[in-house]
């Protein structure tokens, strides 16, 4: 899986969970990031008309592996790695990269707009 492939699919599955939460906890007047909240933070009075941004956080390990004269491009690494293997046709290397970033994402409301 590809890098931009695998940022996509999880915010998107952390955006339909929150919706889908948003449905459950509703019949209790419950609410997952209302809108316009204001809070105290750091001696700071905050106000986001909007929700307050959450910080998704990525510690991913890519994986780039090269077989004899071609690349096969770097990919997301969600599991264990073969190490590259030697044989009559050629050879095979595997390199791990880990890169860590967080993304700021305002989550949908909680004031039921979007649910229907």
């Amino acid at each position: 899986m590809e890098l931009k492939d695998f940022i996509k699919e999880t915010i998107t599955q952390i955006v339909d969970g929150v919706i889908e939460a948003q449905v459950e906890i509703s019949q209790y007047g419950a609410e997952i990031n209302p809108k316009r909240v204001q809070f105290k933070e750091a001696g700071q009075i905050n106000y986001y008309n909007s929700g307050k941004p959450q910080y998704v956080e990525f510690d991913v390990g890519l994986t780039s592996i090269q077989k004899s004269g071609s690349s096969e491009g770097i990919g997301v690494f969600l599991g264990s790695v073969s190490l590259g293997k030697k044989n009559d046709k050629g050879s095979e290397h595997t390199v791990v990269s880990r890169i860590k970033f967080s993304l700021p994402v305002v989550l949908p409301s909680g004031t039921g707009e979007h649910l229907d």
